[in-house]
């Protein structure tokens, strides 16, 4: 039984109620308020006093890479073997060593070095290493368009750079447009350290990660500043989904806000093991790795490349990461979940109609009511879930979700075939990604959570869009986010931050542009977005966001945006189908199973098959007239960062979107055209 885990005060901020939450993670957090230790490298510290022979970092050894050829593309594969792991002690020594040559290269307090580069351990230490120093790291996507990377190292005029080997050639390249930079460091590959260096201009100096940490050694300690609370630790480039990424300027205490959410809300046992893989650029990904190294926790390092057996960089024969680490706790965005879904259904598929009904069936049984629970559950993942819970490793129990809207399609599918507790989440960098989170107890869909503690919502009414804090029988409204969470502001725009934020009551506050609704138990729901709101010719409003979430979460659907004009009285839709559901639809018409994918998307009965399949779908789950796209587009051109049609985050960019298909999408409201093009 779900009990109100928040309450609305006489202020009209909702509040969680403070009896709710993990007693061992209130416990540390009290022990570390108490003690001011309010810093990233003062909670490492703290936490490699208690825990320091216990395994910390782990990192897969690379045996073997080679390259494949197919279709003309040039692949990736590599042969991993077992991880090799440092402990609390080892990570805590590199911390030093790297604050110290980063003093030793001349950086002082309050100066901003840039990290471009994937999730590793090495980024971790490096970072906090530089944090020990007082300075401030300016986080950057590896997968920003060069325009983005080049935008952030310009405008907080970085001297120093660090990347990785695989990055570094794309580092060069675009070192001629960052002219203050002055020092590149390089994590090295295990199999070729840190490559070619000869483009490099003579001003720059480029050393590796090792020898930055060997100028340490030599560098005396007393100088080096410890950083305070309010001081900037990180500028964290957002990844522009409206234009260019705006640094997001955060602080120790925004981020301790973030990690006091972590660990009073997740259940942590001893000899937990995280999977890390996503973006240590993120807030999310940065506050729970140090919220779980703060409970003693280890963590084994990943990429979206290896981390399944089926992961494209692993080598046949070869087991991904999950499978080797076997953890018991990861995070995820819903893409990635939508892509583990598809990945399970599309090999049961391979097996047969008669696995592939038995499976349907037994999936929707334990979605039902009784289904994660009793004999029958129990006896179908001995026969069948176990298997699928293989792919991560088989201990999974507990996973985080956050970074967009999950849909109650993938939360009750991920539940039954996994058997983990979801926990979705709410905030976004300019929150410190931790406003809202949902507690284990509560295995509802569609709603993030009650406001974590340190952290205070209440809606303000948008009139135009027909949203209330009056409306019954809940409150809905724009989201507006206060407490320590809020960070500084943008940097360098202060007409930016004018508008997103401000001073009420001895509280910084944040104005999110999502529409949000409180339920009876005093969980959050995002209904909507104040930017994906378009009315319709006869007055009917249609939020673009809810219908693309809704009818990504079939099958064919790779990526999809949905277009509106207000002189219009319908929506349509551009899609990336699915290359499989493409070949399968290309068999049932004549002459036309030898197409290839782009000629498929191409031809018109495909796409009025696509429409079709997408409009029943959306029908079913409740998509009004207006909202269900009247036509279609199928593009067989992926959307990538690179090409800067999605964001680094994945997340669509509508306005880049909409000029790439500017003519098509004029074709879909032409007076005279058909239902599909």
């Amino acid at each position: 039984m779900v009990t109100v885990r928040a309450t609305r005060g006489e202020d009209g901020c909702w509040r969680k109620v403070e009896s709710i939450g993990y007693e061992k993670g209130k416990e540390l957090v009290k022990k570390l308020t108490d003690a001011s230790i309010l810093t990233i490298p003062g909670i490492l510290k703290y936490s490699v006093e208690i825990n320091g022979d216990i395994p910390c970092m782990g990192t897969r050894t690379i045996i073997l890479r080679k390259y494949e050829m197919v279709n003309g593309k040039r692949f990736e594969k590599m042969e991993l073997g077992d991880y090799a792991w440092s402990t609390y002690n080892d990570v805590y020594r590199d911390v030093l060593l790297v604050s110290q040559g980063v003093t030793s290269l001349g950086l002082k307090a309050k100066d901003k070095i840039a990290v471009f580069a994937e999730t590793r351990a090495d980024w971790y230490t490096l970072c906090v290493g530089c944090l020990s120093a007082s300075l401030t790291v300016v986080t950057l996507y590896t997968n920003l368009h060069d325009d983005g990377v080049i935008h952030g190292i310009r405008e907080t005029e970085v001297d120093t750079i660090v990347t990785s080997h695989d990055l570094l050639p794309r580092t060069l390249k675009m070192l001629p447009k960052c002219e203050k930079v002055r020092n590149v460091v390089v994590f090295g590959d295990q199999l070729n350290g840190i490559g070619d260096v000869q483009s490099a201009p003579e001003s720059v100096k480029v050393l590796s990660y090792g020898e930055l940490k060997k100028l340490g050694e030599s560098q005396d300690t007393k100088d080096i500043k410890s950083p305070e609370p309010d001081d900037v630790a990180i500028i964290m480039y957002t990844s522009g989904s409206t234009g260019t990424p705006k640094g997001v300027q955060l602080t120790h205490r925004n981020i301790f806000c973030a990690i006091c959410s972590y660990v009073s809300q997740a259940h942590i046992a001893p000899g937990d093991c995280y999977l890390a893989y996503l973006p240590l650029a993120h807030v999310m990904e940065l506050g729970t790795e140090t919220a779980l190294l703060a409970m003693g926790i280890s963590i084994a390092y990943s990429s979206p490349h290896t981390l399944t057996n089926h992961s494209p960089k692993i080598m046949k024969g070869t087991l991904g990461d999950a499978q080797v680490a076997r953890p018991t706790i990861l995070s995820a965005v819903p893409l990635i979940l939508d892509r583990i879904i598809k990945g399970v259904t599309t090999n049961v598929e391979r097996q047969g109609k008669l696995k592939a009904k038995l499976f349907s069936e037994s999936l929707r049984y334990k979605q039902g009511v009784n289904g994660n629970g009793g004999i029958i559950a129990r006896m179908l993942d001995a026969v069948i879930f176990n298997k699928v819970k293989d792919e991560l490793g088989g201990r999974l129990r507990m996973m985080v979700v956050g970074g967009a809207p999950l849909s109650m399609r993938t939360h009750n599918m991920i539940r039954a075939m996994f058997g983990c507790s979801l926990q979705t989440g709410y905030g976004l960098t300019e929150t410190s990604a931790c406003a809202t989170s949902m507690d284990v107890e509560d295995c509802r869909p569609e709603h993030v959570g009650a406001p974590n503690p340190g952290s205070v919502i209440k809606l303000e009414s948008w009139e135009e869009g027909g949203y209330r804090v009056t409306d019954e029988p809940h409150p809905r409204g724009e989201i507006i986010v206060g407490g320590d969470c809020v960070a500084l502001g943008y940097y360098k725009l202060p007409e930016e931050n004018a508008l997103a934020f401000f001073e009420k009551d001895g509280m910084r506050w944040f104005r999110t542009g999502d529409i949000g609704e409180f339920d009876e138990y005093g969980c959050l729901h995002i209904i909507d977005r104040k930017k994906d709101l378009i009315k319709l010719q006869h007055g009917e409003y249609v939020s673009l966001g809810h219908v693309e979430s809704t009818l990504k979460t079939h099958a064919l659907v790779d990526n999809l945006c949905v277009f509106a004009d207000s002189s219009e009285n319908n929506t349509v839709a551009v899609c990336v189908p699915s290359g499989l559901y493409i070949k399968k639809i290309l068999l049932t018409i004549p002459n036309a199973e030898s197409l290839s994918y782009e000629d498929g998307c191409a031809h018109p009965d495909v796409v009025k098959a696509v429409l079709k399949e997408l409009q029943v779908h959306g029908r079913k789950q409740k998509l009004n007239r207006t909202e269900i796209p009247a036509a279609l587009f199928l593009s067989s051109k992926a959307w990538t960062p690179d090409n800067g049609l999605v964001t680094a985050a994945l997340k669509i960019r509508r306005k880049q979107l909409a000029l790439e298909y500017a003519n098509e999408i004029a074709q879909m409201y032409a007076p005279d055209s058909s239902d599909t093009k």
